[in-house]
């Protein structure tokens, strides 16, 4: 392929262009490597104030918020939820579960990290962005012998347009960096459920009282 003092041929030049496409290729897909370690590194990142950071990467970082705490997986670090005020308020007008930002407490002291979605049970995939929807009048959080483990779990109940309204027990769980969602029963909102006797019942559930945040 050297000519060294004369022209390239066709072919040479044809091969010479190749290997500049390669190059360049190579070059755009190290770069676009180093664009998803950085993207990756930033999700993962440590987050030492969930509010402020809720705030930063909010579309309105002046508005009111509700905060609650509690320890879904039973390490002692509780977790940290928060939602906008504005939407806290419609979802309880509209009697309907609120949807909670979830920033899981880390191994180190003092930092979270925020919930990137919800993978439901039996399947691969995640949901991301998804929020988890806590009916706080029917909330548990402990242990679920059901799981083994410790969760959190509430009742959502849906009104069709004909027949009985249906409940749906749901169970919540910390699975790395997101929340798994596993539905533990579903049944005729007009009659009994032991599940629901066992852990959402009066005396049974776990009292939640959301603070509001002005600042």
């Amino acid at each position: 392929m050297h000519n060294i003092g004369g022209a390239f041929s066709k072919t040479e030049t044809t091969m010479f262009k190749k290997l500049i496409l390669i190059s360049n290729n190579m070059k755009s897909q190290t770069f676009a490597l180093a664009l998803v370690i950085i993207a990756g590194q930033s999700s993962c990142a440590q987050i030492v104030d969930p509010i402020a950071h809720f705030r930063n990467t909010s579309n309105e970082p002046s508005a009111k918020l509700v905060k609650w705490t509690a320890d879904i997986n039973g390490d002692g670090k509780p977790e940290v939820f928060l939602a906008n005020k504005e939407d806290y308020d419609a979802s309880v007008a509209a009697d309907v579960p609120v949807g909670w930002f979830v920033f899981v407490a880390s191994q180190n002291e003092g930092t979270y990290a925020e919930s990137t979605g919800i993978q439901e049970a039996g399947e691969d995939s995640i949901g991301v962005g998804g929020l988890p929807r806590v009916n706080l009048k029917a909330c548990f959080v402990g242990q679920v012998s059901e799981l083994g483990k410790s969760a959190l779990l509430t009742e959502q109940i849906d009104n069709p347009r004909v027949g009985n309204p249906i409940a749906r027990i749901y169970a919540y769980t910390i699975e790395g960096d997101h929340l798994k969602r596993t539905k533990l029963a579903e049944y005729d909102a007009t009659k009994e459920n032991p599940l629901f006797d066992k852990y959402l019942n009066d005396g049974k559930r776990t009292v939640i009282t959301p603070v509001e945040i002005n600042s």
